[in-house]
């Protein structure tokens, strides 16, 4: 217990730091958080994709081609929190509790079903074209292809994850925090978004 004392202390203190910068400045707090996120799941689907190229497993990989991690990707994916979904999920939030401010299980279901139907898939369409523009390989026609071609497979498997994830943001986690929450969920779900948008990226337009 007492060898533990200053590990607590400094989370404390952390959450305490956290806390007050969430209430001073909560869209930079919040886009800064996403962007360390976003950032950290690209460099793991980097580590995942270079892994299986070592295996011989996909020759299709972008970072596969020069055998180690690109930073640009990184910087790509980094940016794409910071600016977009930091943002963007701030004004989703304090939108969807003014209209739907209760927080029973119906409420708290057309919550979740309203994130699945809107904010998710557009979330998508601005990943998959980021990384399109840092490849170098995207055009309107390129991207309406990709979003075609990946984007439903994706929706699909995000009904297996994100619903329950809105499910307890929504429930139990406070409303100041819960873009926070969502971050560190969206730390795996993006190591996976990462890996389709990166996938194959020589469309034909």
């Amino acid at each position: 217990s007492a060898a533990l004392a200053p590990v607590s202390s400094l989370l404390r203190s952390a959450a305490a730091f956290y806390t007050k910068q969430l209430t001073s400045r909560p869209i930079m707090t919040k886009s800064l958080t996403a962007a360390i996120v976003f950032g950290l799941s690209d460099w793991c689907a980097q580590l995942i994709e270079l892994g299986e190229s070592e295996e011989g497993a996909d020759d299709d990989v972008a970072s596969s081609e020069s055998g180690k991690v690109v930073f640009s990707r990184i910087l790509t994916s980094f940016l794409v929190g910071l600016l977009f979904f930091g943002p963007a999920a701030n004004a989703w939030y304090s939108m969807i509790f003014q209209v739907l401010p209760s927080t029973s299980l119906v409420s708290t279901l057309q919550k979740a079903a309203l994130g699945q139907i809107f904010f998710g898939p557009t979330f998508t369409c601005v990943f998959f074209g980021a990384g399109m523009i840092q490849s170098g390989s995207f055009s309107l026609g390129a991207w309406f292809t990709k979003v075609r071609e990946d984007l439903p497979a994706v929706w699909a498997s995000g009904l297996g994850y994100w619903p329950l994830v809105d499910f307890i943001s929504y429930k139990v986690v406070p409303v100041q925090w819960i873009p926070l929450f969502v971050n560190f969920c969206s730390f795996v779900w993006t190591i996976y978004l990462s890996l389709v948008a990166n996938r194959g990226k020589a469309v034909e337009e």
